[in-house]
């Protein structure tokens, strides 16, 4: 017969959004290859880099293009977030979360 903590055990876990520990202004720049020849030549995405102002010297973070909202160009600023591992990641990740003008010391 089982106990009333057994009960208590076997609650669902209540799924919650990802926690953010780092938001920033940052330039992401497209890196992109063509595929294909002649009319049916096609561009894809491949990723973004993230520069931040750690510099050249400092490892490259990128950003996965299923996380950057759609924007004309190559280069444009956005408001980036790092969040927690979780929802599919295996490790925190990149999101840009909305575009923005860039800093005036840009």
């Amino acid at each position: 017969m089982p106990t009333q903590r057994a009960g208590q055990r076997a609650r669902l876990h209540v799924s919650r959004p990802p926690r953010v520990y780092l938001r920033t202004i940052a330039r992401l720049t497209r890196i992109a290859v063509h595929e294909g020849y002649g009319e049916t030549r096609t561009r894809r995405t491949l990723h973004f880099l993230l520069h931040t102002d750690r510099g050249l010297s400092s490892r490259a973070d990128y950003v996965d293009p299923q996380h950057v909202p759609d924007f004309d160009g190559d280069v444009a600023w956005f408001e980036v977030e790092k969040t927690e591992r979780g929802g599919g990641h295996q490790w925190p990740w990149w999101r840009a979360v909305r575009q923005v003008e860039p800093p005036a010391d840009a």
